[in-house]
């Protein structure tokens, strides 16, 4: 082969991995955004369920109020009871 017909397969080969660079970051890109907008769905999910569990929660409250009342004293007597124990 001649010094020229290296250079011109060189900057060919140089040229194809150009091509395969801008593709693969090309598609990168468009993974990156799919990735984003995957997760910007789940959050808004998750964000839309907590406040459907805090809605239920706060009417559950308001209903009953005296079955939660006691139900957070025992829970916080049982705490205190654990934590109060000797640890020898």
């Amino acid at each position: 082969m001649k010094t020229n017909e290296i250079q011109d397969k060189a900057q060919e080969w140089q040229g194809e991995a150009k091509d395969a660079a801008r593709n693969l970051q090309s598609k990168l890109k468009d993974k990156a955004a799919d990735l984003q907008e995957t997760a910007q769905e789940w959050q808004q999910r998750a964000a839309e369920a907590t406040r459907k569990a805090a809605r239920a929660t706060d009417e559950y409250v308001h209903e009953n109020p005296w079955p939660v009342v006691a139900s957070v004293a025992v829970g916080c007597l049982v705490l205190g009871f654990l934590l109060g124990r000797s640890r020898d």
